[in-house]
């Protein structure tokens, strides 16, 4: 009997791999990522579901120790050093909406602020300039965390998907 609990849970867990990674890419290839729907009213959730689900499955990754830690365009801070712990700040400030990860040091609440192609100073701060340093992607801001769609979440999802491919 106790041998069958290893396996169910490992099965469990598999499972739930699986279900996160089919997850995040039906909401990548639904095109609500687009420039064009920035400000639909489904974008934020889009984005938070992959945030739930991409965080999992780094956390997951990091355990099996198969972290994905690049740092392309991260801004490393105390909590940030590589992409995992990015998609963990952003989706503690996503899902704690009270708390103070959305706050921009002295000068109060920025939450999901987003941003379309290139404008590198599409925000001016108090002379702080925020944007998106690129054409082809999607900058989404929660206080002074940048998280990009292309270069941070799917390119994350890319990795960790290699990590856990599915059973035959």
């Amino acid at each position: 009997m106790a041998h069958e609990e290893p396996s169910f849970s490992a099965w469990l867990r598999s499972s739930d791999i699986q279900s996160s990674i089919r997850k995040c890419q039906e909401i990548f290839n639904s095109g609500i990522f687009s420039s064009n729907n920035i400000s639909s009213p489904m974008f934020e959730p889009a984005v938070i579901a992959v945030l739930i689900n991409l965080n999992d499955l780094l956390a997951k990754s990091n355990k099996d120790g198969l972290r994905i830690n690049f740092v392309d365009e991260v801004a490393q801070a105390d909590k940030i050093k590589d992409v995992t712990d990015l998609v963990r700040e952003c989706r503690n400030a996503a899902c704690h909406i009270g708390s103070g990860e959305h706050l921009f040091e002295g000068l109060g609440k920025f939450t999901f602020n987003v941003v379309s192609g290139y404008m590198p100073t599409a925000f001016d701060l108090n002379g702080v300039k925020l944007g998106c340093d690129f054409a082809d992607d999607i900058a989404i801001y929660y206080g002074e965390k940048r998280i990009y769609l292309r270069r941070h979440l799917l390119i994350a999802l890319e990795s960790v998907t290699k990590n856990y491919p599915p059973a035959n």
